[in-house]
């Protein structure tokens, strides 16, 4: 086991901080460069803000509200560092779109500038993960303070939101060997220093605190904005997926899909598929357009080339997600980069937990070709295009080469396909924009490192 740097566990027992305006809630002696950049916050009575109800629920909107940070959810675990890492874009030029960014598509990811973001997510996720677990600590101190099924709702909340942070901090610095070092799983407010286990100890952390939110929340307690036992659900496949539990993920995918709860879109006037969405994440609309503006408008001009999109989607198709482009956004710089569901009327929203996904996952877990090809055919179905056939797909490699191409096609710019090539250990040289020999004209290849990696490097 090995120590965790001792400075995250610094907590003042007795005091919080609450940024004014945003009611994000932050441990006062945490780390101090996690708030060095930050606006000196005003300080409050811990006992105040945990007094109420109301308080509490504020608490856990701030804590979403950290979620959505540049460096983590709002912008860089999602259209930005980890879509370049899953090589969803084609237009990168380390001249235009920075070293990070750069480095970060062509998988360098011992680069210093990603190792510095690293850091950065790395804290960022450990400061959300201690106002969680002050939270949780509240939250039993002062149990008598709830009213009907409060306590149940927020405490199961808390403990998903942990599971998440921790499962995805797992995910980005550790390999899927169940031996290997994983990371360390900070459930207390205390001032011992956390240790770090294994992997597979650190999914058992995580299978734990799911589990316990799963029996916490009830199936009628219905949102999207927040963590629900429906998302749980969704969670929990997608982790018992990532540790080779096929059944188990199976079971938890099938049992939001047959809950009937969420449909699948089938219309192109939303291309963010909201009502798919089993968990998404609120971000400010003006620091969502910034956001976006960064990473897709000039002089930055990140993307997918016409040529790309035609690779992906075929040419021509019915696909409606192939409309990633708004040819009326291009104008100013001459090639149309802004993808057209991030820049839709009110969207600022980053999905989280997509129900797709849990149709891939059982497609994955399926014991033939004709069951997984029958789930893969219902997002087709919803999504304009003809069905598979069986007799198209020979055996389960090839259908696996049809889910992966479906993570890319769902998923552009949302980070997930990252998460796709690492679970599969995906060889590099299938990636997309893979350089060929010979060269093939009109292609785009954007280069892998020699030293490629999946795994970003753990602070120091």
């Amino acid at each position: 086991m090995q120590t965790f740097r001792s400075d995250i566990m610094h907590i003042m027992k007795n005091k919080i901080t609450v940024i004014i305006g945003l009611f994000i809630l932050v441990s006062m002696t945490a780390c101090k460069k996690w708030v060095d950049h930050t606006e000196q916050p005003l300080e409050v009575d811990e006992s105040k803000v945990f007094s109420t109800e109301k308080g509490f629920r504020e608490a856990l909107n701030g804590i979403y509200l950290q979620m959505g940070s540049d460096a983590l959810y709002g912008k860089d675990l999602t259209i930005g560092v980890l879509s370049l890492a899953g090589r969803s874009y084609d237009s990168v030029r380390i001249e235009k779109s920075g070293v990070l960014y750069y480095q970060a598509a062509t998988l360098n990811l011992k680069d210093e500038s990603v190792k510095k973001y690293a850091s950065q997510v790395w804290d960022e996720m450990y400061f959300a993960i201690v106002n969680i677990n002050n939270l949780l600590q509240n939250i039993e101190t002062r149990k008598s303070i709830f009213t009907g099924n409060n306590y149940n709702v927020f405490k199961g909340e808390a403990l998903a939101l942990r599971a998440y942070l921790h499962f995805d901090l797992l995910r980005l610095f550790s390999s899927r060997d169940t031996g290997a070092t994983g990371i360390p799983y900070v459930s207390q407010v205390d001032f011992n220093l956390a240790q770090t286990g294994t992997v597979g100890h650190t999914l058992d952390l995580c299978f734990a605190d799911l589990t316990a939110a799963e029996n916490l929340l009830e199936e009628d307690h219905f949102t999207t904005s927040q963590i629900s036992k429906w998302s749980v659900k969704g969670l929990l496949a997608r982790m018992y997926l990532y540790q080779g539990d096929t059944e188990k993920a199976n079971t938890y995918a099938l049992d939001v899909i047959n809950s009937r709860r969420f449909t699948l879109s089938n219309t192109n006037s939303d291309l963010l598929f909201t009502n798919e969405n089993l968990f998404k994440l609120y971000i400010y609309s003006n620091k969502y357009i910034q956001s976006y503006k960064s990473i897709f408008s000039a002089p930055f001009l990140i993307g997918l080339s016409v040529s790309a999109q035609h690779r992906l989607f075929g040419n021509p198709t019915t696909d409606y997600r192939k409309s990633f482009i708004d040819a009326n956004t291009g104008n100013g710089s001459g090639t149309p980069l802004v993808p057209k569901k991030f820049n839709a009327t009110a969207s600022n929203i980053f999905p989280m937990i997509r129900l797709t996904e849990l149709y891939y996952i059982a497609a994955e877990c399926a014991p033939d070709v004709e069951s997984g090809l029958g789930y893969i055919n219902l997002v087709r179905t919803a999504r304009n295009l003809a069905n598979l056939s069986v007799q198209d797909l020979p055996d389960l490699e090839s259908l696996s080469t049809v889910i992966m191409n479906e993570y890319q096609k769902e998923f552009l710019g949302e980070g997930q396909t990252f998460f796709y090539y690492k679970r599969k250990n995906t060889p590099f040289e299938i990636l997309p924009f893979y350089p060929k020999e010979p060269a093939i004209k009109g292609e785009v290849y954007l280069p892998v490192v020699p030293d490629a990696s999946y795994s970003f490097v753990k602070p120091e």
